[in-house]
């Protein structure tokens, strides 16, 4: 097998692993608060089985709490789903914000780990581009990898998709430590994702700017 694919399944493999991975962990802390609020639940029902008074405004946050967490789940459920049906698709019509949007969910956690936001801010008209959904995914999540590395603590990455010269594209706003050699301090699997995908990557150091462009 030529060794440009070697590493683009190799990347694909450990880019699949992470995301599961980091959803995996947000879902056991969905049900570790769902489990603790099961126990208060007990000890409610138990309190009021002993002829106690049951608390109703105490009753109203357990049931708060577990319905704020279904919902968690189910957002979680579903950035997952539509994760794993990427690879459905060799190649096809791409929506820049929509797939931008997905890639910072899943990236929600690594991002809080450092203290970091992500916001997708939506363009005025749809952004699209004819790509391998998975390959693109693979590059958003491995560019905002680095830029959480250059990025202050407290810090805001702002994502917008946009279309310039009649090329589609990505830009990632925000990355206050960002300096020109900051494509070749990406892993250099990038360069055959970039290859790949007829990708490239444009770093303006004095804006703070980095900008995936797509054909």
């Amino acid at each position: 097998m030529h060794s440009e694919y070697d590493s683009l399944g190799e990347s694909g493999l450990q880019f699949f692993g992470k995301v599961s991975a980091s959803i995996a962990h947000e879902i056991k802390n969905v049900l570790a608060i769902i489990n603790e609020n099961a126990g208060l639940l007990e000890d409610l029902t138990f309190a009021a089985q002993k002829g106690a008074a049951i608390d109703p405004d105490r009753l109203n946050r357990v049931c708060l709490q577990f319905n704020k967490q279904i919902l968690r789940a189910d957002e979680i459920l579903k950035n997952m789903s539509r994760f794993a049906h990427s690879v459905d698709r060799f190649e096809g019509q791409v929506d820049l914000h929509e797939l931008a949007v997905l890639v910072s969910n899943l990236a929600g956690r690594p991002a809080a780990m450092r203290k970091l936001s992500i916001v997708v801010e939506p363009p005025a008209t749809p952004i699209i581009a004819k790509n391998n959904p998975f390959l693109v995914q693979n590059l958003i999540w491995l560019c905002l990898e680095s830029a959480f590395g250059a990025t202050t603590a407290g810090g805001t990455l702002r994502l917008a998709a946009e279309r310039n010269d009649g090329r589609s594209g990505l830009r990632i706003c925000g990355i206050d430590g960002l300096t020109e050699d900051f494509a070749a301090q990406l892993p250099a699997v990038c360069a055959d994702l970039l290859d790949a995908s007829g990708a490239k990557l444009i770093v303006d150091s004095v804006k703070k700017d980095l900008n995936l462009v797509l054909t």
